[in-house]
């Protein structure tokens, strides 16, 4: 008969691979490590989790969550324009203010970036295809000029989504400030390169944000609960 998932059991191990990541790094840490912290056996962890990997990737995953939900209250809470430099710095505010993703970014040279590359369900070529429509949807409310190609736009901003993941462990971004100027020079410089110098709709742009932040967060919360080791065990 099925066998529901212990949730506390599932909680503990996720709460035990979080501390020990911001203990002595991720690389650092194994299946045993996290097992042993709270006294569940590794047999126990196999049914919760595939691999280590596979626990990244939820930690990962609720990370980028409260992520999500940093931004979307800032966008609510603001009522001016949410143009790209905007976004970009809402986003790096809620990264920075998160000790976990902040040390994965920062602290553990290769952990995103080798996450990215290792995910292959589709989750984002979706979120490009996404951020297009979110592009377009800053054309008509006139923050981005309309000659802009939106596909073309796209793919230069996840370029530098994806170099970013990777700079830790190859240009040496160590810490908070040198992230910061980075990413507000770049969205400074598209921002202003991409200005239509006509009046914009803030509420149209607010909206497109949303929409955006909204497709994340299902998309995250489908994630969780499609997860082959969310599901019932048979005996």
């Amino acid at each position: 008969m099925p066998r529901p998932r212990i949730p506390e059991r599932r909680a503990q191990l996720l709460a035990a691979a979080r501390a020990l990541a911001l203990e002595r790094g991720w690389p650092s840490t194994t299946v045993a490590d996290i097992t042993s912290r709270v006294d569940i056996g590794k047999g126990a962890f196999y049914l919760e989790f595939e691999n280590k990997a596979a626990i990244l990737d939820v930690l990962i995953a609720d990370g980028m969550r409260a992520l999500s939900r940093a931004v979307h209250r800032r966008v609510v809470a603001t009522h001016a324009v949410i143009d790209l430099p905007t976004i970009y710095e809402f986003a790096i505010d809620a990264l920075l203010d998160d000790p976990l993703m902040r040390a994965f970014f920062l602290g553990d040279a290769s952990v995103l970036g080798d996450h990215v590359q290792s995910v292959h369900d589709g989750r984002y070529r979706q979120r490009f295809d996404w951020l297009t429509e979110y592009v377009t949807a800053l054309q008509e409310a006139g923050v981005i000029a309309a000659r802009t190609d939106g596909q073309v736009l796209s793919q230069m901003l996840s370029v530098f989504t994806l170099g970013l993941l990777n700079a830790p462990g190859t240009i040496q971004v160590d810490s908070d400030e040198q992230l910061r100027r980075t990413v507000a020079m770049f969205a400074d410089l598209v921002g202003k390169g991409l200005d239509t110098g006509r009046p914009v709709d803030p509420e149209a742009s607010r909206r497109a944000q949303l929409v955006m932040l909204d497709r994340l967060q299902n998309q995250l919360d489908e994630l969780r609960t499609t997860s082959p080791r969310n599901q019932t065990v048979e005996h």
